[in-house]
């Protein structure tokens, strides 16, 4: 899972901080209940796990958590991303700019159209 960074500099995923606990977004929301009970087990309960434990506990707040967490298989997409960089570097490079000139807008933006894609 790769979580999307937050803009504000939020601090680290309620996940992160519950690991050691053995919390991952599989967690189900049955066990998640019982969270507590191993944190307690394992002195691990402080107020940074309390709080992490409150905003995955419930169900409407830990939706808004797990809504910015992202299922990628990185083995498989990383070689096509380096792939699709490649081609479309191969395809501006073909445009011979003059030496001492930089890439005009529409190159830039055509790179950046061809490397930015939203599946789903």
């Amino acid at each position: 899972m790769i979580e999307d960074p937050s803009p504000d500099g939020g601090g680290p995923s309620p996940y992160d901080v519950l690991a050691p606990a053995g919390v991952t977004p599989w967690t189900t929301h049955k066990d998640m209940r019982d969270v507590s009970f191993e944190l307690l087990a394992r002195h691990l309960m402080t107020p940074a796990t309390q709080q992490a434990w409150d905003e995955v506990r419930g169900v409407r707040r830990r939706l808004l958590v797990d809504l910015l967490l992202y299922d990628v298989d990185l083995a498989a997409e990383l070689p096509l991303a380096a792939a699709d960089i490649d081609r479309e570097l191969t395809a501006v490079s073909t445009e011979q700019p003059p030496p001492d000139a930089t890439l005009p807008e529409e190159a830039i933006a055509r790179l950046l159209d061809g490397l930015i894609r939203f599946d789903v």
